[in-house]
């Protein structure tokens, strides 16, 4: 018997500069990955497989940190402090 695990990621950046840096992220710890840009909505989605859950939680963990950091609302209360 053989069984395989693979986990499916789809990661939709909101933020302006999140997809250039998750890719730049994806490509410099040897992801592979496919990027899709929605012509008529501009709207960007990147395909990956994981084999462990591990690499999924790197990766989501790593775009969550880039869209927090992009979000033009989060720079103002940062100003704040």
């Amino acid at each position: 018997m053989s069984v395989e695990k693979k986990l499916k990621g789809k990661f939709k950046p909101k933020q302006s500069g999140t997809a250039k840096e998750f890719v730049m992220y994806l490509i410099g710890n040897g992801y592979s990955f496919s990027y899709k840009e929605n012509e008529k909505t501009g709207d960007i989605t990147i395909d990956m497989s994981f084999e462990y859950d591990a690499l999924f939680d790197d990766a989501k963990k790593a775009f969550d940190s880039m869209e927090e950091k992009n979000n033009p609302q989060m720079s103002i209360f940062e100003e704040e402090n």
